[in-house]
């Protein structure tokens, strides 16, 4: 193994490895700057907020979620609803309908809430003066026929039947409009907090339970999740990185230098976005594990370099100048092909996408700096007595000489069968891309939400009992002076609320029309009746429908929480069933919209792109490393390991009966870089290791045992570090995880087995260099 001759140029590393030297020259003014930026970046990192928005990944500059921020702006509950689900037995006996009731009006005094819709609302025929009365009365009578005659009535009032209450008459709903001012002051978790207990309180001595469900809950649920995930398996990942990395190197100083510039990275990476406004969502959640896998690889690459050097007897000093010097060229170009990949997200339709590829890039640039200045650094700081590590005092090293072992091992097998197992690696590349293909990309909300807690829990109840808890909107928007109770205006609700239910079939159907049909089955449906009962109504209750200006109205039905591909066709259904309606009635502007008809739009074509763009990014390192290493057959022989892992983890979705979800794909994005990080180490040792008279077996073999023990080291920290989030409460971190981890296992085997096979046949039989 030629470790002491000295390395041929890198041309393509640009001379950035030689920051580290510059910072050897000024160690004390070096380690000032990096002490000054870390309080700096902590600082920033406390500033770091949660995005629980569940509409922020589809933020595109399209129409469609132009009109969903208009809806949400101008009928501010439509989206901002907490649903209340009750259930019991006893829910329509005397006491059960009491504690609603009680229930009821506790909630209605709670902070933050601006107004309660539920079964209690219902409403009989008006009296001769139009008032019209509650269909359960305040007092509720003890009289056995006279309190069942209010059920009956209940339960077969078009309003509540089907939308309010079971059919079973098992499950009732409050629908919440919370007022988003005492929200932002008091805060989403003081307010449901309180609502919750007041619900609990009044309901279950009645022996009702109740669950929260809605847009308000889900994102407070979120925001817990992932602030408990970034300490908890964060925490994990690192202590199990530090613990592989005391055994392995036996020696606390050498774990610390190879631990450290990874989480130095993560501080100054997170405490940058904090700085910069940046906050965490289900993307930015994964740059924590994002920076470890890219920062993790390269320091193990180079303590292990150290390590070899300090065994030869070398200082501390020039230990450290030849893992610049050797391995920081690598480093340069592994980290140049993560910013290639991460720049090339800034294309994307989605703003969440382009977010994340903002910060990725600025991650990956600090990376670098923490691995190419701030751990030669440590290194001298840490590293005391090297003599004592030299093979002359220490002769045993056994745990790493062992994995060098069982390398070598691998490696003269694979060079023995290299034809065998070049052939295998096509094949099972093949089989697996076939396989990947067939995957078809998902969307769910309840993939995004914690599974473990009420919200969705509530939700499935609402889709199994009444007609869905998911808010599907049609908003008509007329420009050309019309009042809103013009017949023009009237009948264009009219006609669009029929086809929401007729076309679409959907269910819990509300708009300005189910107050006119209430008002023509008691007799009396024209324009004077109708503003006064509007006038009549709550207002939060007419804002859920009108706009304020009255230039705007909403349809609104409900969908079941469904994939986004069995809701597109209804969107389909629902915009063909209104083009009649548009044709005819041109000067009304009718858009269908809400957070279902936006993913089933955007997730499918955003899905897509980005599992469309790791082949790119794949094909931009390919190009960089032949113009890197002068090679076409490099540029080509990279595809392997660089799509195998891809297509491995593809293949087992498909197998698992899995889809392509959004989660997926970013964790095929970020183990990518370490596949291609152990892909750029083993080369530029490959071309250190060649020389005249040197077989391509030796050579292969030198460059695998000197690269291949910390590769291993570095899949086994990081499938831990990133595979710990199958324990998450959100499924899409656990489907993360997953993939994460069997991704770098089959960049493991790919990298040890498949690629110095491939390259060893090509040096026999067509080329004896590259």
């Amino acid at each position: 193994m030629q470790l002491e001759t000295p390395p041929r140029p890198f041309p393509m590393s640009l001379g950035l490895n030689k920051l580290g030297l510059i910072g050897l020259r000024i160690p004390w003014l070096t380690a000032v700057l990096i002490l000054l930026i870390t309080a700096i970046a902590a600082t920033g990192l406390m500033r770091l907020k949660v995005d629980d928005s569940l509409s922020e990944l589809f933020r595109t500059n399209t129409p469609e979620f132009k009109t969903y921020e208009e809806i949400d702006r101008r009928f501010p509950s439509s989206e901002y609803d907490v649903l209340v689900v009750v259930e019991g037995e006893k829910l329509l006996t005397h006491e059960g309908l009491a504690a609603f009731a009680n229930a009821a009006a506790d909630l209605q005094l709670a902070d933050g809430v601006d107004g309660i819709v539920s079964m209690l609302s219902a409403r009989g025929k008006p009296d001769a003066t139009g008032y019209a009365p509650p269909v359960v009365p305040d007092d509720l009578p003890q009289d056995k026929a006279a309190f069942d005659a209010i059920i009956s009535a209940l339960k077969n009032n078009d309003i509540v039947k089907g939308k309010f209450l079971s059919n079973d008459g098992q499950l009732a709903l409050m629908v919440l409009a919370l007022d988003r001012g005492v929200v932002a002051e008091k805060s989403a978790k003081t307010v449901i907090g309180a609502i919750e207990q007041v619900a609990k309180e009044d309901l279950n001595p009645a022996g009702l339970s109740v669950k929260l469900a809605g847009a308000p809950v889900m994102q407070l649920e979120i925001r817990n999740s992932v602030e408990r995930d970034q300490i908890v398996y964060n925490g994990l990942g690192l202590l199990f990185g530090a613990t592989i990395a005391a055994i392995f190197f036996r020696r606390v100083s050498l774990m610390l230098v190879a631990a450290l510039p990874p989480v130095i990275a993560v501080i100054w990476s997170l405490g940058l976005l904090g700085w910069l406004g940046f906050k965490l969502n289900l993307f930015l959640n994964v740059m924590t594990p994002l920076i470890m896998v890219m920062g993790f690889a390269d320091s193990m690459q180079m303590v292990s370099a150290i390590r070899i050097r300090l065994r030869e007897g070398d200082t501390k000093l020039e230990a450290v100048k030849f893992a610049i010097n050797v391995v920081g060229p690598a480093c340069v170009l592994a980290h140049g092909a993560a910013l290639l990949s991460f720049l090339a997200l800034l294309f994307s339709e989605s703003g969440l996408i382009r977010t994340f590829g903002e910060a990725g890039a600025m991650a990956v640039c600090i990376s670098f700096v923490a691995v190419i200045v701030v751990l030669p650094m440590l290194a001298l700081l840490f590293i005391r007595n090297e003599k004592s590590l030299a093979r002359e005092h220490s002769p045993a090293d056994r745990m790493m000489d062992a994995l060098g072992n069982f390398v070598g091992v691998v490696v003269d097998r694979v060079v023995k069968h290299a034809v065998l197992y070049t052939l295998l690696g096509f094949a099972l590349f093949g089989i697996f891309a076939y396989l990947h293909l067939q995957l078809e990309p998902r969307y769910r909300l309840a993939d995004q939400v914690p599974d473990r807690e009420q919200a969705l829990a509530a939700t499935g109840r609402i889709d199994s009992k009444l007609t869905g808890a998911n808010p599907f909107h049609v908003m008509i928007r007329w420009k050309n002076g019309a009042s809103l109770y013009d017949p023009t205006t009237l009948k264009v609700i009219e006609e669009t609320h029929e086809s929401l239910e007729k076309s679409a079939g959907l269910g819990n159907v509300w708009s300005l029309e189910s107050l006119r049909r209430w008002l023509r089955e008691n007799g009396d449906d024209n324009v004077e009746t109708i503003k006064k009962y509007v006038g009549l109504l709550p207002e939060h209750l007419v804002r859920r429908f009108i706009a304020k200006e009255q230039d705007a109205v909403l349809v609104t039905g409900r969908l079941p929480d469904v994939d986004a591909s069995q809701i597109l066709p209804v969107v389909h259904k629902v915009d063909q069933a209104l083009d009649p309606i548009r044709a005819q009635f041109p000067q009304y502007e009718i858009s269908v919209t809400g957070l279902p008809a936006l993913a089933a739009r955007n997730s499918y074509r955003m899905i897509s792109q980005l599992d469309e763009s790791i082949p790119l990014c794949v094909l931009v390192a390919a190009v960089l490393l032949a113009i890197a290493f002068r090679s076409v057959f490099v540029g080509f022989i990279s595809l392997l390991p660089g799509l195998f892992p891809v297509v491995t983890s593809g293949a087992l979705l498909w197998y698992l009966n899995g889809g392509l979800e959004f989660a997926s794909v970013v964790a095929l994005l970020v183990v990518f870089g370490l596949g291609v990080d152990a892909l750029i180490h083993f080369l530029n040792r490959l071309r250190l290791e060649e020389g005249p008279g040197v077989s391509p077996e030796v050579a292969i073999r030198n460059a695998r045992v000197l690269v291949g023990p910390a590769i291993i080291l570095t899949t086994i920290v990081l499938a831990f570090g990133l595979g710990v989030t199958v324990f998450s409460d959100l499924p899409s971190l656990r489907l993360f995880g997953f993939v994460c981890g069997v991704t770098l296992v089959a960049s493991l085997v790919a990298d040890l087995v498949f690629l110095p096979a491939s390259i060893l046949v090509y040096r026999r039989y067509i080329s004896r260099h590259f």
